[in-house]
């Protein structure tokens, strides 16, 4: 396995498998999360991911069940709204549910991120501002915050977006990575979004100094067909290499376009040296700055699909 393997894959995938398509019981999926971590790719695990409202059922588990190594760290998914006046009450409650689950397992666990989608009718940095407010008194070390944007039908650049929530993050705390995250599939078709939008968020993100977080629809490294939903889907890898080269390079859009879009995986390569994409290099220490601030991670509902994918590609040993 080259060096650069544990460079860009460590912490990669948080694990969502109790969200569709496996939608797995809550214990049930923790109890996976907590085998793979104490597997030897453990170290390709980065957070679970649970939905803020169920952070409480979340602690009476850990608190009855041997978690071994510590801190677990949790992805918590915020309820969001429709408008800014619903969007207001839900990050009030996220919130509360958050600091009683940092207050209760202490340093047992430890929310890194919190995740929420932008209401559609809203003023942006209003919204974020809003957020980042009470996420500072989560906990001693508040969690990151990434801000879902939309990537189907027509949307607004993700640059307004991007601007607006690194300003509050700056705000609140310049020293603390904020993000985007970018919904890449679901369970049709129809939830596929355009090579485009996905390159308009990644470029958004890069230049905003912004950190990309991926999720749905990422079940394979690289884009292909999925025979299952009748169309091409994105993959993790295509997303971390666009991600990593445009952070190396300030790459524009349509090279961004065309490392999403690429689907032959002999124009990747992974050495010692680093990752290469045709005539593009990022080198290790690139690539481990790249990853801290520009790719958080991607949510998938399988750790053992991917892990497996990339040992076939010969990326993983």
């Amino acid at each position: 396995m080259p060096t650069t393997s544990r460079a860009l894959f460590a912490e990669l995938i948080d694990y969502a498998g109790i969200f569709p398509p496996a939608a797995l019981p809550l214990e049930e999926a923790f109890g996976r999360f907590l085998s793979h971590r104490r597997s030897d790719s453990g170290w390709l695990l980065a957070n679970f991911v649970c939905p803020a409202s169920r952070l409480s059922e979340l602690a009476h588990l850990m608190e009855t069940t041997d978690i071994g190594q510590t801190p677990i760290r949790i992805a918590a998914l915020g309820a969001g709204g429709d408008d800014p006046p619903a969007f207001a009450s839900s990050i009030e409650r996220d919130a509360e549910a958050m600091k009683e689950f940092s207050k209760r397992l202490e340093e047992r666990a430890r929310i890194d991120l919190f995740e929420v989608k932008l209401p559609a009718r809203c003023d942006p940095a209003e919204v974020t501002d809003l957020c980042f407010h009470h996420l500072v008194d989560v906990a001693e070390h508040p969690p990151r915050a990434s801000f879902e944007i939309p990537l189907l039908g027509t949307v607004p650049d993700p640059i307004v977006a991007a601007t607006a929530i690194a300003g509050a993050s700056h705000e609140i705390d310049p020293t603390r990575h904020a993000g985007l995250k970018i919904r890449c599939g679901g369970l049709d078709a129809a939830a596929v979004p355009s090579v485009d939008a996905v390159a308009a968020a990644i470029v958004a993100a890069v230049t905003t100094g912004l950190s990309i977080k991926a999720t749905q629809g990422l079940h394979h490294p690289l884009r292909g067909e999925d025979p299952a939903l009748g169309t091409t889907t994105h993959g993790f890898f295509n997303l971390l290499a666009a991600v990593t080269l445009a952070y190396e390079h300030f790459l524009d859009r349509d090279t961004v376009c065309a490392i999403v879009s690429e689907e032959d995986p002999e124009t990747f390569r992974l050495d010692d040296a680093g990752l290469h994409w045709r005539d593009l290099t990022a080198d290790f220490s690139s690539i481990i700055e790249g990853r801290m601030a520009a790719f958080t991670s991607f949510g998938s509902c399988s750790f053992s699909e991917p892990r497996d994918d990339l040992a076939d590609l010969g990326w993983l040993s």
